[in-house]
């Protein structure tokens, strides 16, 4: 009795579904593009970041998809986004992607883990991080009281002070989250910075006077650890290479050593006599070096290492004990090279941690009552010179690793050494002879001595420039001529002579070397290329030029000062071309630069 009803419902409903299906023409609307989460991006400093998106961008109906960048930088070729950031920190990037109708948007984060940095002074009063790679500036303090550079931390964290009324300030600067923190801001007195460890922990006192107090902080968690108090104002701070600190706590008017190891979270007595102790150095092995006045009122000299504890230096060495020592420097195999002063004689010694032996090197080159240290290079050529009565020093060679003497020049007059240098396979020692110091020896380490000589018509500057490969730049006094010795190849290259002849700093490449020059009455800048024996114009343009900085990325950072302006501009010098890096700021003002130091950053 229902089915004619049923049967009338079964033939209505394909209408209605028809009449569902076919209106509007029959078709299905247009749906946006779909845009799915993009994930976070990390790229490297300095270099062209690229992520193709269409893995994260569909579109119902298959369209052909444009794609364009609406905040954040870059560009789009196709579906793939590219660009260079300024520098360390995260980057936001919102893009659009449309069909031709309809438009979606979406958003992705880039973070920029690595930055080659110049921390840079403002006037006397701003401080700036340049991204050496990228050429672009963060702002760290504008308003401040001379800023200084306390230390860049492998992260890239700004380690910096600011000293004003209320006394001196400790800040540690972020530049990937751009954040500024003062470092104990609740302290009273100064923050002073101390040291650094290799993991990038920072060691600081606060307080005035002789009562401080010294403290380990950890920039990423903020946290300080009270390491001592009753610390002296002359307190050294030294870190050993696996991060553990040594300083110096202040006991009834002298000075203990104290050790502190960060992974325990101990600190430990390394030397507490009732007599002043100073640390002196540590020693690539780790172990630290410290003094002690002795019984007789003698500085004693003592090595000690967390295994094998305390042990005194030359302790047992005949008359050693008695002598006033001093720390001179190490050799590759942690020897320790001092002198001993018994009040008639200076003798020059090294003692050999590994077996406690002592060896007088004085003696190994003839009797002489005084001796000085002059200079230790990095094959353990040890340098010292002796006094002869009058105006005479002769200058010799004790070679710590094969136990070889040389005479490097033993003449009537001063042997005045002024540098010791190596370039991994050659040694020289340089000098001046009292009797003539228009003259420049450079005296070879290796085997038996030879000699050779820059005769430069005037006296020879006392002051010589070692480069990383252990080339010198030597200059005559007056500026008029400066020569190059090539260690490698054991000869001078020849003068440059010119006016105002100066030493900038480090150029290029190995070898290379950047200096000023006076022409027209300006100061120039050129730079010395090594590789082709020839002089390369860095900067001639009108205006007074000078070397601030070789950067990391093997750049020249110089500034300019441009009449009728007085300030001093930055520049960038790649080897080819020089580009101006500051100007009138967007108030119309402009701003004197000084480069305080470079340093790298990664995450």
């Amino acid at each position: 009795m229902t089915h004619r009803n049923l049967s009338t419902l079964w033939l209505l409903i394909p209408g209605c579904l028809l009449v569902s299906s076919c209106s509007n023409g029959g078709a299905v609307s247009n749906a946006s593009p779909r845009i799915t989460s993009v994930p976070a991006q990390s790229a490297t400093g300095g270099s062209t970041f690229s992520i193709d998106l269409s893995s994260y961008v569909s579109d119902r109906e298959g369209a052909t998809l444009t794609y364009s960048v609406t905040s954040g930088g870059g560009s789009f070729s196709g579906s793939t986004y590219s660009n260079t950031f300024d520098t360390m920190g995260a980057f936001d990037v919102a893009f659009a992607v449309s069909d031709g109708s309809k438009t979606e948007n979406g958003t992705f984060t880039v973070t920029v883990e690595s930055a080659n940095f110049a921390a840079v002074r403002e006037d006397s009063q701003g401080l700036l991080l340049l991204d050496t790679m990228t050429s672009n500036f963060l702002r760290v303090a504008g308003s401040t009281s001379t800023p200084s550079l306390a230390a860049g931390l492998t992260d890239g964290r700004l380690v910096y002070q600011i000293a004003n009324g209320a006394g001196q300030q400790l800040w540690i600067f972020d530049p990937l989250t751009r954040k500024n923190t003062r470092v104990a801001a609740g302290e009273s007195g100064d923050a002073t910075y101390r040291a650094k460890t290799a993991a990038d922990k920072i060691i600081y006192t606060t307080g005035t006077g002789n009562d401080l107090s010294l403290w380990f902080h950890n920039p990423v968690t903020g946290v300080s650890r009270d390491l001592a108090q009753g610390v002296l104002s002359s307190v050294t701070v030294l870190v050993n290479s696996a991060g553990i600190v040594f300083y110096e706590v202040g006991v009834n008017g002298q000075a203990d050593v104290y050790g502190y190891d960060p992974d325990e979270d101990e600190v430990f007595a390394v030397g507490t006599a009732t007599t002043d102790e100073q640390l002196q150095a540590v020693l690539g092995n780790g172990a630290v070096v410290f003094s002690r006045i002795g019984a007789t009122g003698e500085r004693d000299l003592f090595y000690y290492t967390i295994a094998g504890g305390l042990v005194e230096i030359a302790g047992t060495f005949g008359n050693v004990p008695d002598d006033d020592k001093t720390y001179n420097a190490y050799a590759s195999g942690n020897q320790v090279v001092f002198t001993g002063d018994s009040g008639s004689a200076e003798e020059i010694y090294v003692w050999n941690p590994s077996n406690g032996q002592t060896y007088n090197v004085s003696t190994l080159n003839g009797a002489g009552a005084i001796n000085a240290f002059a200079g230790l290079a990095a094959g353990d050529e040890l340098v010292y010179t002796r006094y002869n009565g009058g105006a005479d020093y002769d200058a010799y060679l004790y070679d710590i690793d094969s136990i070889t003497t040389a005479t490097l020049r033993n003449s009537t007059d001063n042997s005045n050494v002024l540098a010791v240098t190596r370039d991994g396979s050659t040694a020289w020692a340089f000098i001046r002879p009292g009797g003539s110091t228009s003259d420049l020896l450079a005296v070879s380490l290796i085997g038996s001595p030879s000699t050779v000589t820059w005769s430069a018509g005037g006296a020879v500057s006392t002051t010589l420039n070692v480069l990383g490969n252990g080339d010198v730049v030597a200059l005559r006094e007056d500026g008029t001529a400066l020569n190059i010795f090539d260690a490698s190849a054991g000869s001078f290259v020849g003068a440059i002579t010119g006016t105002g002849l100066t030493f900038g700093g480090a150029g290029i490449d190995d070898g290379d070397f950047v200096y000023g020059a006076t022409v027209s009455s300006q100061t120039d800048l050129n730079m010395w290329d090594a590789s082709a024996t020839a002089t390369v114009a860095v900067s001639n343009a009108t205006g007074d030029d000078t070397f601030q900085a070789r950067t990391l990325d093997g750049t020249i950072l110089f500034t300019r000062v441009t009449a009728p302006n007085t300030n001093q501009d930055l520049w960038v010098w790649n080897g080819t071309t020089a580009t101006q890096l500051t100007d009138e700021d967007t108030a119309g003002l402009r701003h004197d630069h000084t480069v305080l130091g470079t340093f790298a950053g990664s995450r």
